[in-house]
C-alpha cells in the first residue's frame, strides 16, 4: 500500500515531454521502411546463417552448381616442416593509469604426416599506459595509443597480433624450407599479417593464413561442392600475389578459407600441407596444438596474479561485480 501511494504521488509527465520520443519512434520506423525496401531483394530466398546469441556458426550450403568442378589436392610427397602459430592475450589487472596484459604464443610443427614438436613462448607481460607499451618493442602514434588505452579488447588484439607477428617473422627468416601457417586471414585489415609485411620479404617462403570465420567464406556454391567432394579438394576464389582458396583436406572434413602467399603456386602449397600435416575434421593438428598451448587456463590466471603480486608488490583492491549489481534482473535480484 505504501509503495502504491509513493508511485501515485509522482508528478505526471506532460505530453510535451514525450514529443521528442514520439518523433524518434517515427524516425526509426522510416529507417526500417528504407531497410525493408533494399533488404527485400538482398535477403528474399537467399540462404541465411543465423548466429547463436551473436556468435557465428559454420555454414552448410545445400545448393550446388553443377558447372563448378573443384580441383583435387595432390599430396607433394616431400618432407617439409609445417610451422603453425597461434596466440592469446588476456587482461591481468589495471591501475588508475594503465593496464597489465599477458600474452602467450605457441608453435606446433608437423612433418611427414605427424605432429613432431611444439614450442610455447610466454607469458609475456605488457604494461600499457600513456607513455607507451612497456614489455613490447613497438612504438605507436598517439592516436593508436589512445585507442588501446581506452578499450581492453583493442589492446588485447594489438598485443596478441604484435607478438604473433614477431614469431612469424623469426620463422620466415630462419634457414630451411618450411611452410609457415597462422590462424586468421592474411588479408584482414586488423590481422597480424598485412600486405606490406608480405611484400617486405615474409613471402620468400610459403605463408598461409588459415581462417575459420564464416563472413570470409565468399562462395556458397563452392562450399557446397567441396563439402560433397569425395577427395581432398580446393576451389580458387582469388589469385594474385596472395591467393585465396577454399579447401577441404580430408574426405569427411570441413571446408576452410586459406590465404596463401609466397613463391610457390597455391595448389603446390596445399599439396605440401596435405602430405606433411595431420588432420582431424579437416583442421591441421599443428594449428590445433598451437591454439590449445597458447590459451590461458584458470590455473594460469591464478598463477599470474600470484606472480604479479609478489614480484611487483602490488596492493590488491577488493572488487565486486559492477555490471551484475548495477543491472540486476527484472525480478529485482542481483
Amino acid at each position: 500500500m505504501m509503495r502504491k501511494m509513493a508511485i501515485t504521488t509522482l508528478p505526471p509527465l506532460q505530453d510535451g515531454q514525450l514529443t521528442v520520443l514520439d518523433s524518434l519512434t517515427r524516425e526509426f520506423e522510416e529507417a526500417f521502411a528504407e531497410l525493408a525496401e533494399s533488404a527485400e531483394s538482398e535477403l528474399s530466398g537467399k540462404p541465411f546463417i543465423f548466429s547463436s546469441y551473436g556468435r557465428e556458426l559454420y555454414p552448410y550450403f545445400e545448393a550446388t552448381d553443377a558447372n563448378l568442378v573443384p580441383g583435387c589436392i595432390i599430396p607433394i610427397k616431400e618432407g617439409r616442416p609445417i610451422a603453425s602459430v597461434d596466440s592469446t592475450c588476456v587482461l591481468v589487472g589495471e591501475t588508475s593509469k594503465g593496464a597489465l596484459y599477458a600474452a602467450r604464443t605457441a608453435v606446433g610443427v608437423s612433418f611427414e604426416g605427424a605432429l613432431r614438436r611444439f614450442y610455447r613462448f610466454g607469458p609475456i607481460l605488457v604494461y600499457a599506459n600513456s607513455t607507451g607499451l612497456s614489455g613490447l618493442v613497438s612504438r605507436l602514434p598517439s592516436s593508436e595509443l589512445d585507442l588501446i588505452l581506452s578499450d581492453h579488447a583493442v589492446a588485447e588484439r594489438f598485443i596478441r597480433n604484435t607478438v604473433e607477428r614477431r614469431v612469424i617473422e623469426a620463422l620466415s627468416a630462419g634457414d630451411g624450407n618450411m611452410v609457415v601457417m597462422a590462424d586468421g586471414s592474411l588479408k584482414h585489415p586488423l590481422g597480424q599479417l598485412g600486405s606490406s609485411a608480405l611484400r617486405g620479404g615474409w613471402a620468400r617462403r610459403p605463408t598461409v593464413g588459415f581462417s575459420k570465420s564464416s563472413n570470409l567464406i565468399l562462395s556458397e556454391d563452392a562450399m557446397a561442392v567441396l563439402s560433397r567432394a569425395p577427395l581432398p579438394s580446393y576451389h580458387m576464389l582469388d589469385g594474385g600475389s596472395c591467393s585465396t582458396v577454399l579447401a577441404k583436406f580430408t574426405t569427411d572434413g570441413l571446408v576452410f578459407r586459406l590465404d596463401i602467399a609466397g613463391p610457390e603456386p597455391a595448389e603446390t602449397v596445399l599439396g605440401r600441407i596435405l602430405w606433411n600435416d595431420a588432420f582431424s575434421s579437416g583442421y591441421p593438428d599443428s594449428l590445433k596444438v598451437a591454439h590449445h598451448l597458447s590459451i590461458f587456463s584458470k590455473a594460469d590466471d591464478q598463477a599470474l596474479k600470484a606472480y604479479v603480486t609478489k614480484r611487483f608488490r602490488v596492493k590488491q583492491l577488493h572488487t565486486f561485480p559492477l555490471r551484475k549489481i548495477a543491472l540486476g534482473s527484472f525480478r529485482g535480484g542481483a
